[in-house]
């Protein structure tokens, strides 16, 4: 790495790595408790990831890149699916391995490293690359999940489910000014500017939050990176190799895909599988609960040291 770049590195890299020690720091020391985390959460999801969302879409930049990745994503996603279904005859896992193994957890954990390491004004090229992968997450993977621990799910249901999430309108709403240029509506009149300027202030939050709660969920014990290791190598393996002939191949060399989207895309592709499986399982399959825990804690360490290790060779966006 040229040592021009290691101010850049040291700057964008330690900052992520302390916020997350503060979490671990934060449980050790009680002085936060499980429920203030479940509420960090709730908040981060209901309030501060929509934030983010509507103003990342509202400055939205489209060209025909674009449009290519809002298919490409759930393709891949798809892609990651039909392997899952896979894996447990190869590795001998439960039946939920399909939902760990397809999908990412882009709101929680990849929006916050993202713009931690790059900044908030390269968070619309993070939310390009979620546009199609939050389409995925809502109409087909949990729908599946859904189907799978409680029997048939109707369509109106998961359109309701869709259409009442925070997040979704979110980016509806910042997709919809946006392609009526309405823009300079958000941000320059009197009336709209403070409401601009306060999902701003809201926006801020995402880093310290969720990073903070990243770091106080770090609890693997020895036993639960042994159950989950095998699963956690395999998809990363998958997951990387993918990363790698995308982003750097097929969209990187032959189509000049911009850095912003290049990060922006190896970041979702090596992030841990999405947090809400285990609320979608009964309490019935208690052991099953466990093992997508353990999955999901290991794979986000992996997840944040891949990361910061891009990061580390490439800690500016040109």
């Amino acid at each position: 790495m040229n040592l021009d770049l290691l101010g850049p590195t040291i700057s964008s890299v330690v900052p992520i790595l302390l916020l997350i020690g503060l979490g671990v720091l934060l449980r050790r020391l009680d002085v936060i408790s499980e429920a203030a985390v479940e509420g960090f959460k709730r908040l981060v999801v209901n309030v501060v990831l929509p934030a983010v969302l509507f103003l990342a879409f509202l400055g939205l930049q489209w060209d025909p890149t674009t449009l290519w990745l809002v298919v490409l994503v759930p393709a891949l996603c798809f892609l990651l699916l039909g392997i899952g279904y896979l894996i447990p005859r190869w590795l001998g896992t439960p039946r939920v391995s399909p939902f760990l193994f397809t999908g990412f957890e882009f709101g929680m954990v990849g929006l916050a490293l993202f713009t931690a390491a790059y900044g908030m004004e390269h968070a619309p090229a993070a939310a390009i690359v979620g546009l199609g992968h939050e389409f995925f997450i809502w109409f087909v993977f949990v729908t599946l999940l859904k189907r799978q621990s409680d029997g048939a799910v109707s369509l109106g249901a998961t359109l309701r489910s869709f259409v009442t999430s925070p997040v979704i309108i979110a980016i509806a709403a910042g997709l919809i000014l946006n392609l009526a240029g309405l823009q300079w509506f958000m941000t320059g009149n009197i009336v709209a500017q403070p409401l601009t300027r306060t999902l701003e202030f809201l926006a801020g939050m995402i880093v310290p939050l969720i990073l903070i709660i990243v770091g106080y969920g770090t609890q693997l014990t020895r036993a639960g990176v042994r159950q989950a290791a095998p699963f956690v190598a395999v998809r990363f393996a998958v997951c990387l190799v993918l990363a790698v002939v995308v982003v750097f191949g097929i969209l990187g060399a032959w189509l000049g895909l911009p850095q912003p989207l290049q990060a922006a895309l190896f970041m979702l592709l090596i992030l841990p599988p999405p947090f809400i499986v285990p609320l979608f399982l009964p309490a019935s399959r208690a052991s099953e609960i466990t093992f997508a825990n353990n999955v999901l804690s290991l794979y986000t360490l992996v997840s944040v040291v891949a990361f910061l290790t891009y990061v580390a060779f490439v800690p500016v966006l040109n």
